[in-house]
């Protein structure tokens, strides 16, 4: 009988009937979407994102950049309503890393850095490049949030209607997708993530928000921070607007007395001193950013601070050398770069293990790019071009330690470093070139590799174009 009515509807209004799951503008709609098998269609998304040219053919600073424009955004429009499976997470994770890395389908590779290290924000140390999980936590609270600030959208007013109203409690009338947002909401919290706790009224004429139990002045409901003087009220459901222009404490069922009462009652009334109504209706704010409008990428960063590790020294990033180059350097400051020791380290069989352009030392990363001597010949000549007092490295954390001790202008400086980027860079691609093809690369050619290459990125991403005769003689004195 249903059918019936249905397919004469459809009729009537020229549509055609279809069956769930269904496919609607390239989005299946309809389906358990907690199965696994329901998120076949957006791994399949993201994995012909990939193809082999792309990573033939892209630089390491290429495949950052498609990872946090193009695949971390293919999926969004499933993760944006449904919570996703943490098997599926996983899988998602596992394309990014291994485009990331330059892993083939079926191919087995040493990751050097931690995938969780490469997703945790620069100012934690990593690259920035945020996990799925923060994505689909934050575009689901988005939900919540337009339910609570009342945005009158067409999805907050079927939540009012379908569930109720109150957003002082917050709660689903049955199963839906709305009792499962609640769920993870709740779920985040118990883990230590209260979204809730960063959503605050901004009371502006008072009349539609609840003295006691919503939160809009201090970090707490009032009904929290004074229970003593909430017990004591008898009118539990006034408005902010209600308590202000009546003198305080009037619905009280006796007076107040001593001890945590008048306690609660002085502070109480400090708090009050401060708050002046206006004309402008009462709104909802987002405390984690300055102008109170909820972004999805503030609560992505407030998951990924708090789930993926963090350390206190942040990723340093130079604008006017290509990505690849600082994620080079990320690498080399976090001693992940695969030379033998490394190797060694991982396992592998490597004979020998000495330095391959001055066969002395060990080849380890502290050696290779400070403590060989051409290492430490281009870090001299490098100190002479700029005119700086040279003195010896002996690892990253020592050249840093001397870094951060040149008094120079931020942008002139942040040139030298990305020179010494372009260093390490060349010394790298020096001992590649005489371990690993026929050519056999000169000692003597090396700094003016570094000296051109430095010059013509650096004129490229440089707000002015600099001059190849200034620049080969004072390019700290170069404006940028």
């Amino acid at each position: 009988m249903l059918d019936n009515i249905v397919t004469e509807a459809a009729i009537s209004i020229g549509c055609s009937v279809l069956r769930t799951p269904f496919k609607y503008l390239g989005i299946m709609v309809g389906g358990n979407m907690s199965l696994i098998r329901s998120w076949d269609d957006s791994i399949n998304k993201l994995k012909a994102r990939l193809s082999n040219w792309k990573l033939k053919t892209l630089s390491i600073g290429g495949r950052l950049t498609l990872l946090k424009s193009v695949l971390g955004s293919t999926p969004i429009y499933n993760m944006s309503l449904y919570k996703v499976p943490k098997t599926v997470l996983s899988s998602m994770e596992a394309i990014r890393r291994n485009f990331f890395n330059g892993i083939r389908e079926g191919e087995r590779k040493i990751a050097w850095v931690k995938w969780t290290k490469v997703l945790a924000s620069k100012r934690n140390g990593g690259l920035g490049v945020s996990s799925f999980f923060a994505l689909n936590r934050g575009l689901l609270f988005k939900w919540m949030w337009r339910f609570l600030s009342r945005d009158d959208s067409l999805w907050a007013r079927f939540i009012q209607a379908t569930h109720g109203s109150n957003t002082q409690v917050i709660s689903a009338s049955y199963p839906s997708l709305w009792s499962s947002i609640i769920k993870e909401v709740n779920t985040l919290k118990s883990q230590g993530i209260d979204f809730l706790s960063h959503c605050k009224i901004r009371v502006g004429n008072g009349r539609n928000t609840n003295f006691w139990k919503d939160p809009w002045i201090g970090d707490s409901r009032l009904c929290l921070m004074f229970p003593r003087l909430y017990a004591l009220d008898i009118n539990k459901d006034d408005s902010v607007a209600d308590k202000l222009n009546n003198p305080f404490g009037s619905s009280f069922r006796r007076e107040v007395r001593g001890g945590a009462e008048s306690t609660q009652f002085s502070h109480l009334l400090d708090l009050l001193d401060n708050v002046i109504l206006s004309n402008m209706d009462d709104r909802w704010v987002w405390d984690l950013n300055g102008d109170g409008f909820f972004r999805v990428k503030d609560a992505r960063y407030l998951l990924d601070d708090f789930f993926l590790p963090k350390v206190d020294t942040p990723t340093r990033w130079v604008k006017f050398i290509p990505i690849k180059l600082n994620i080079f350097a990320w690498k080399v400051s976090l001693n992940r770069l695969p030379t033998r020791l490394n190797l060694v380290r991982r396992g592998l069989s490597v004979a020998p293990v000495s330095c391959s352009i001055c066969l002395v030392g060990l080849e380890d990363l502290n050696h290779l790019f400070f403590g060989c001597n051409m290492a430490s010949d281009i870090a001299r000549s490098i100190c002479k071009w700029w005119n700086l007092v040279w003195s010896p490295f002996v690892s990253y954390s020592s050249w840093l330690s001397w870094f951060k001790d040149i008094r120079m202008h931020s942008n002139p400086k942040m040139v030298l470093e990305g020179v010494f980027y372009t260093a390490w860079w060349s010394i790298w691609l020096f001992r590649n070139q005489l371990l690993f093809t026929e050519s056999h690369p000169k000692k003597e050619v090396i700094f003016d590799d570094i000296v051109r290459r430095s010059f013509l990125w650096c004129s490229s991403r440089g707000k002015q174009s600099f001059r190849w005769d200034s620049w080969l003689q004072h390019p700290y004195l170069i404006p940028l």
